[in-house]
């Protein structure tokens, strides 16, 4: 019995079993790979067609906290900073707060406002460091 998989965009997206020729003929978007020989060949893995050659999917890095989360990893002073700063950079950051649904680890906005808490001497660039790693373990 053959053993085939789909592979679309670099990637085994289904598998099909048959003795018969392909379940569907491919269209140019997707080809189907005669895997029957090959059982380290699995669903999800990425194919190189190059090399012939599957490897795992890189798993991908979770980055989205909630903001009872954020608040969780602060220390009350660092919490009463940032929420009664006059400085407008600060406000700015804490009206993004307020208005998210969640916060993005990876976004742009979120790394610039933890460089700026440094850069003002909120908290300490080891603080931010240590806040950041805490927020990453908690991400979803």
């Amino acid at each position: 019995m053959k053993r085939q998989l789909q592979i679309r965009n670099g990637v085994a997206q289904s598998e099909w079993q048959g003795s018969g020729g392909m379940p569907v003929p491919p269209d140019g978007t997707y080809t189907f790979l005669d895997v029957t020989d090959r059982p380290d060949a699995l669903v999800g893995m990425l194919y190189d067609a190059a090399t012939d050659t599957f490897s795992p999917a890189p798993v991908p890095r979770k980055t989205r906290v909630t903001k009872s989360q954020v608040i969780s990893v602060l220390t009350p002073a660092e919490w009463q900073i940032a929420t009664t700063s006059t400085d407008a950079d600060v406000e700015w950051g804490m009206a993004q707060f307020q208005l998210a649904d969640h916060v993005d680890l990876a976004d742009p906005q979120f790394v610039t406002l933890m460089t700026g808490l440094v850069s003002k001497g909120i908290v300490t660039a080891a603080r931010a460091t240590e806040i950041q790693a805490a927020l990453a373990a908690l991400a979803a």
